[in-house]
């Protein structure tokens, strides 16, 4: 087995990040009351400013994106997953295959890491992604 090197970038600086490398900043800030510049300093880790709680609830409502606020509970050692809304089911076995299904692509992330001796951060972030459908699917069946 191989080591990881932490990273001296926190979790939640990377995904402010992601997050501003695949949402629009500008109309986002737009639609949340916010200046798109004081947005962008905000999602940036080398600018002082930094996210008001009531402004993460903001962009995340508004682009149902959840990294952030994911990666900051993350960075607590808890886990936060959205339940589904009333009336929101799939059968059973969908959801058990789906489950399955994420639990492969774990797998092979995680054997694909091990033969190159290294996970890069894309592959991290792809086996946090599938552990998060994998982890909602489950929230779906017990909901059920």
């Amino acid at each position: 087995m191989f080591e990881i090197n932490d990273s001296k970038q926190s979790v939640i600086d990377a995904a402010c990040i992601r997050f501003a490398n695949i949402e629009n900043v500008e109309s986002i800030a737009n639609d949340c009351g916010i200046r798109g510049q004081i947005l962008r300093n905000k999602l940036n880790p080398n600018q002082p400013h930094q996210l008001t709680v009531n402004e993460l609830i903001k962009i995340t409502k508004a682009t149902d994106n959840h990294d952030i606020i994911n990666s900051a509970i993350l960075d607590i050692g808890l886990v936060a997953v959205r339940l589904p809304k009333q009336g929101e089911s799939k059968p059973l076995t969908l959801s058990a295959m789906s489950v399955a299904i994420q639990t492969g692509d774990i797998s092979r992330h995680i054997l694909e890491a091990e033969s190159d001796r290294r996970l890069t951060r894309h592959k991290k972030d792809a086996i946090v992604r599938k552990a998060q459908q994998a982890v909602r699917e489950l929230v779906f069946l017990m909901s059920d």
